[in-house]
């Protein structure tokens, strides 16, 4: 009997071991893509150091500049942001990242409520990639497994593939070099602390709102941010909704204001910074890169602003020791040489445009 406890458990025990191997060189094959690294930049900070989680798609990371938000206000931050990014994912984005970090804050991005709130009209190909680009980081979990069983629109064979993306994306491995694998092998934390910023300037208009007494949003859509709320109330964390400022359409804007009647009535923490572009001095001439992002300009008024909103309206709690806070020093100290770069080309596309 004895003996037989013993084999089941090595069983086991190899079982546990070859899951592990799989995961993670699947996370070594992960695509050459930005969104790709999302989670193993999260999970290479130390542990219980990040304050607040910002979620979302490119609406998020094109407008939050973490080092910026530590340099002024003094919190951490991270993001869990990838383009086009399914709301629906969010209740288990947030599961996942306090599986590392004693997480204060959730700011979870709204556009893609405006954007995508029909996910029946959404190219299936497009909602499979951009779910394939940002689970291929995370690491083996329960988690993991229910999100692509509920959302990934696959047969059983491509889903198990996608839990163990190197069966999915092995030839990655020959093609890639030496020096990358060994990079992911090493798993260090990215240099500017997931800053994404850009320089291009694209002048646009500054949107009107005008509400409409037509009904956009489904109940469908407005569930997801129900369910958002009700996977923070279980963590028994905070989460503050946010929709980030760009060149509405008529249509467009009035969708936003019908979104932020809906949070508001429900009480919701919600920010929503369209209505505070004169607060932030944000200039539609000169701090957007297109019609959905601001540019480097942009996003360090963005930061300033919401970092000092969070600040005076949530408890953040993290204590870095000296080389936690070494770390983001660093960073910061990288990351203000990558700004002066991307803000003399700012310079020089505002010239151009004179």
């Amino acid at each position: 009997m004895v003996n037989s406890v013993k084999h089941f458990i090595s069983i086991l025990s190899l079982m546990a071991f070859l899951f592990f191997v799989l995961s993670k060189a699947g996370q070594l094959a992960r695509p050459m893509d930005g969104d790709s690294d999302v989670w193993a930049d999260y999970y290479a900070e130390a542990d219980n150091t990040i304050d607040t989680v910002m979620i979302g798609s490119s609406a998020m990371y094109r407008y939050w500049i973490p080092v910026q938000a530590f340099s002024e206000q003094n919190f951490t931050s991270a993001l869990i942001a990838s383009a086009g990014q399914d709301i629906r994912l969010a209740p288990y984005i947030m599961e996942e990242a306090v599986k590392s970090q004693n997480v204060d804050l959730f700011v979870v991005e709204l556009r893609s409520a405006v954007f995508r709130g029909n996910i029946d009209q959404i190219n299936k190909d497009n909602l499979n990639y951009n779910l394939e680009v940002l689970v291929t980081g995370m690491n083996p979990s329960f988690t993991k497994y229910e999100m692509i069983q509920k959302y990934y629109q696959e047969d059983e064979v491509q889903k198990i593939k996608l839990m163990f993306p190197i069966l999915m994306y092995h030839d990655n491995l020959v093609q890639y070099d030496s020096e990358l694998i060994i990079d992911r092998m090493n798993t260090a934390a990215d240099e500017y602390k997931f800053a994404r910023q850009v320089s291009k300037i694209t002048p646009l208009k500054k949107p009107v709102l005008k509400a409409s007494d037509e009904k956009y949003m489904s109940d469908e859509a407005l569930g997801y941010i129900d369910d958002i709320q009700k996977k923070a109330d279980e963590l028994g964390i905070r989460v503050l909704f946010l929709s980030t400022p760009y060149a509405l359409t008529a249509k467009q804007g009035a969708i936003q204001l019908e979104l932020d009647s809906y949070l508001e009535g429900k009480g919701y923490d919600y920010l929503d910074l369209n209505l505070y572009i004169e607060d932030m001095e944000l200039d539609y001439s000169t701090d957007f890169y297109n019609k959905r992002h601001t540019n480097i300009s942009g996003a360090k008024k963005v930061t300033s602003y919401l970092a000092k909103y969070i600040k005076d309206n949530y408890d953040l709690s993290a204590e870095l020791n000296e080389e936690q806070k070494q770390s983001w020093t660093d960073a910061e100290s990288e990351w203000s040489s990558e700004e002066e770069e991307l803000l003399n080309e700012w310079t020089k596309y505002q010239e151009k445009g004179k």
